[in-house]
């Protein structure tokens, strides 16, 4: 085992992130716990046991692969981690601060249930995605094949994000409508600074932003509601006017036939 990277639970004890002491949080509503240090980073993710059947994994909801980025992580390849950590979380940097690791993943987590504490899973993702950020890793969303379809969606809180980068990573072009003038709903305007800073929430809006998506409507669902019956309007006029198009020129196509019908009939007479 000494010379495995990995399975490390029984040499190192589990250790969260730092606190923030009390004195400096009370003037401000940043964040409470500081991040990880590289080494400690490294260290705390090669207590995972990666586990044959990893109960952390199958226990989140994404599915994330989480023994494999982390061995990543304890190799020091942080932006492979990153890589695959995204491919199955659009938005991994939301999810390492507020996701309820203690009940999912790190609460399934084999080597807490053994006794050992679990493996601090919630905060190497935030510290590989943090990484991500400030070494420039996180690019614009850019799809394989660009299709011609447009998809609105309502709501630009953590549903409607997700979905706009899904649809988006598939080639469609999207348009998010909210009725607040910044996107995140209840991560923007629900969950408090100190869980989740905003500047956190603004990289993920300026990410889609920079993929070609349009999140900067703003609308109530009343006002949609009478954008549509406007476009409901102008498409039964249109369809109207149309149909009296089509009467008109059908009106010329008889006319024209009934003139060539004369012509016809006065060439004849001309002949006998």
């Amino acid at each position: 085992m000494s010379n495995n990277p990995m399975l490390k639970f029984t040499d190192i004890n589990l250790e969260t992130p730092v606190k923030r002491i009390s004195e400096g949080r009370v003037d401000d509503f940043n964040e409470i716990y500081k991040e990880y240090a590289s080494d400690k980073a490294e260290d705390q993710a090669s207590r995972c046991s990666q586990c044959g059947v990893p109960y952390c994994q199958s226990h989140c909801p994404l599915h994330n692969n989480i023994p494999d980025w982390l061995k990543l992580t304890t190799q020091g390849r942080l932006k492979e981690a990153y890589t695959l950590s995204q491919k199955t979380n659009s938005f991994p940097e939301i999810c390492g601060r507020i996701c309820p690791q203690d009940r999912l993943c790190e609460g399934n987590c084999v080597i807490e249930q053994s006794g050992h504490g679990t493996v601090t899973i919630g905060s190497i993702e935030k510290y590989i995605t943090d990484t991500a950020w400030k070494n420039g890793w996180v690019k614009p969303i850019t799809p394989k094949i660009e299709r011609d379809e447009t998809v609105a969606i309502i709501g630009a809180g953590p549903g409607g994000l997700a979905a706009a980068a899904t649809l988006r990573k598939n080639g469609l072009k999207v348009n998010i409508y909210d009725r607040y003038d910044r996107a995140g709903g209840l991560m923007t305007y629900g969950i408090p600074s100190f869980k989740l800073e905003k500047d956190i929430v603004e990289l993920t809006s300026l990410e889609l932003k920079l993929s070609s998506l349009t999140n900067n409507h703003t609308a109530t669902i009343a006002e949609l509601k009478s954008r549509i019956l406007k476009l409901k309007t102008r498409k039964s006029k249109i369809i109207h006017d149309m149909d009296e198009l089509g009467f008109i020129l059908e009106k010329s196509d008889k006319a024209a036939n009934q003139y060539e019908s004369k012509i016809k009939t006065v060439k004849g007479f001309m002949h006998e």
